[in-house]
């Protein structure tokens, strides 16, 4: 519930074909990250359900980036693979990314 959309929406805006381990590791670990200090002491498994927007637009960036690291992605709409590896930090927050591809 809290991966595939950010695989999916990940996948889908760097273009890439296939999903390849590493961008489900990357996915996964974007996931664990997402988990405060907090719930991880009270023994809570997931996040709460009402930060799931925001935990998918991060997982897609995780898995964006993965993409541009494996030379997986080839782009989406006007912004092509080259695009995609020239994008600074602050273009590749989640916010960011997916408002501006989509």
């Amino acid at each position: 519930m809290y991966l595939f959309p950010g695989i999916g929406l990940g996948t889908l805006l760097s273009g890439a074909r296939i999903i390849s381990d590493g961008m489900l590791q990357a996915a996964a670990e974007c996931l664990a990250e997402c988990m405060t200090e907090d719930e991880v002491l009270k023994g809570i498994i997931y996040p709460p359900i009402s930060r799931i927007r925001d935990i998918t637009k991060k997982i897609a960036v995780a898995v964006i980036t993965e993409a541009i690291e494996e030379d997986l992605a080839e782009g989406y709409r006007e912004m092509n693979s080259r695009d995609l590896q020239r994008l600074t930090k602050q273009e590749t927050s989640p916010t960011f990314l997916v408002s501006a591809m989509l």
